[in-house]
């Protein structure tokens, strides 16, 4: 049984209940046990911070306890995913910086589309795999002005920028590639056994 917190700040009252419905769906499972501070989900009497496994943070909006529950995640090395609205900046990034984000915290952007899918990577991540790093390494490209208009094109009426649709495509290609994954396994299986 894995014990994740959830927390899911301010806001306006409807759009943070609608928020916890869909992460509550999403994290539906028999082996998880969801536990919060906030009224909206059941806590545990017994549960404290030190006993649970991982962390879902909304982190559109800042308050001191996402601040404390990010703080915590990071002194006690526990995963945590830290969820932003995509077109939004993660309130989090205003007092910390990429370069300085532990890489069990993932730091993840969602559309209505992608939350679901978000939180099960990061659950399955926290099952065994590596937590997905946030972007961290900055990388200019030249492009050309064909270019730059197809993206805007692309992103135009969305709430994904020019980088994350980039981004996300590159992902895909790197999932699809059979070349790449070889070359993933043949590094996993290596590492293990420099273990």
């Amino acid at each position: 049984m894995m014990n994740v917190f959830l927390h899911v700040p301010g806001g306006d009252r409807d759009a943070r209940e609608d928020l916890y419905g869909r992460i509550r769906r999403a994290v539906d499972r028999d082996d998880l046990l969801i536990v919060t501070s906030g009224s909206e989900v059941t806590t545990s009497p017994d549960m404290t911070l030190e006993n649970v496994d991982a962390f879902i943070i909304e982190g559109g909006w800042a308050d001191t306890e996402t601040g404390f529950l990010l703080a915590h995640a990071i002194a006690m090395k526990k995963p945590a995913l830290v969820l932003y609205s995509r077109g939004t900046v993660a309130k989090v990034l205003n007092h910390m910086s990429l370069p300085t984000i532990p890489s069990w915290i993932a730091i993840v952007s969602y559309t209505d589309r992608t939350l679901e899918r978000q939180i099960e990577d990061f659950l399955l991540a926290v099952g065994g795999r590596r937590v997905k790093p946030s972007p961290r390494i900055k990388f200019t490209l030249r492009i050309t002005t064909q270019i730059e208009e197809f993206l805007r094109f692309k992103t135009m009426n969305t709430k994904t920028s020019k980088a994350d649709w980039v981004r996300e495509r590159l992902e895909s290609l790197m999932a699809n590639d059979q070349d790449w994954q070889a070359e993933q396994r043949r590094r996993s299986k290596a590492s293990g056994r420099a273990a």
